[in-house]
């Protein structure tokens, strides 16, 4: 787990107790908050977006810095058996999504730079174009950029198809689902709305965050904050299916498929664990979570195993967690206390 608020990572023994947390610090002077991470377990290693945000005053706040950095972020990659850095790279200010291609060849980095689109926004008259950050693309073996593409204003959420072909992105900042081609010279990218009534460019009313593809890969679902609903993409009529949308009454995050049809979402405000058919287009079942249980559920996945894992972000000054949820009633079966403000999760396997 990266723990965004206390520069560190998180290591837990899924069959015990134990939780080990490793400092991450490239640089004494700055808080690197961590955001997000993949790992290679061939070549051990482990691949981490760091962002450098501005300290928010005496309180620090890492959740209110989110995407207002200035300073560029990096790309860290650590050795996975000891979690010591042996490579970093420059990358864009306020990386996002950090997704390895399933040939595990490229490091894919969004940039979740709302920063830029609101300094844009203030000084009035550009183009929206200008207010878009970067899909950097680098050579996981190499740590060097292979490229980078202005694909929308603040993507995050990363999916990749299985022929590494193509990358789909949740465009945050302009309601937006950007289609990238992988396979092509300068990534190829096309955008398309989540609906017919998107915010102005920086001031999102669908706010999507994620994007993750369905086990068929025929259907790609965006999870978003502001519209509180998840919404389905049809790729081979290239167009969100607006009777497939599911309101969620929720701010929706990044789910996780449990199986060809059913989805896991993650939700704050209210916090709990939705189970969605995306056939059907209908909630069968919700698992509420007490502050106690699960502050602000941020991210849910699902091990080879079949086990499925939620990180809690907590209030962002004291250890957040790591549950065990049960598959069929949603509750915690276990749990694991970690770093502040946890916000990505991936598994050594």
């Amino acid at each position: 787990m990266t723990n965004n608020g206390s520069d560190s990572i998180s290591v837990i023994d899924r069959d015990g107790d134990t939780v080990t947390t490793v400092p991450v610090d490239l640089d004494a002077d700055a808080r690197e908050a961590p955001h997000h991470l993949a790992i290679d377990v061939a070549t051990k290693s482990v691949f981490v977006a760091l962002a450098f945000p501005p300290e928010p005053g005496k309180k620090k706040d890492p959740h209110a810095s989110h995407g207002g950095a200035s300073d560029v972020g990096k790309l860290a990659r650590l050795d996975l058996d000891g979690l010591a850095a042996n490579a970093e790279v420059d990358v864009d200010e306020n990386p996002g999504d950090v997704v390895l291609t399933h040939d595990r060849s490229r490091v894919l980095v969004t940039h979740f730079d709302m920063k830029r689109a609101m300094d844009v926004a203030a000084r009035g008259g550009a183009s929206p174009a200008t207010m878009f950050a970067h899909l950097v693309v680098l050579d996981a073996r190499t740590m060097k950029r292979l490229g980078s593409r202005a694909v929308c204003t603040a993507p995050h959420g990363i999916a990749i198809t299985r022929d590494d072909r193509a990358a789909f992105i949740a465009c945050y900042g302009s309601d937006e689902l950007a289609v990238v081609d992988l396979s092509a010279e300068g990534f190829p990218t096309s955008r398309i709305p989540l609906g017919s009534s998107p915010g102005v460019p920086g001031v999102p009313r669908y706010g999507p965050y994620s994007a993750t593809l369905s086990p068929d890969e025929k259907v790609v679902i965006v999870a978003n904050l502001e519209g509180q609903d998840i919404r389905v993409f049809d790729r081979a009529s290239k167009r969100f299916v607006a009777e497939r949308s599911v309101p969620l009454a929720a701010k929706a995050f990044m789910p996780a498929f449990v199986d060809a049809s059913t989805l896991l979402v993650p939700t704050q405000a209210p916090d709990g664990l939705v189970r969605v058919d995306i056939e059907s287009g209908k909630v069968t079942g919700r698992g509420s979570m007490t502050k106690a249980e699960c502050a602000l559920p941020h991210v849910v996945k699902v091990a080879k195993d079949g086990r499925i894992y939620l990180v809690c972000e907590g209030n962002h000054t004291q250890p957040g967690s790591v549950l065990e949820i049960d598959r069929e009633t949603l509750a915690p079966k276990k749990r694991w206390n970690v770093g502040v403000y946890p916000d990505g999760i991936e598994f050594g396997e």
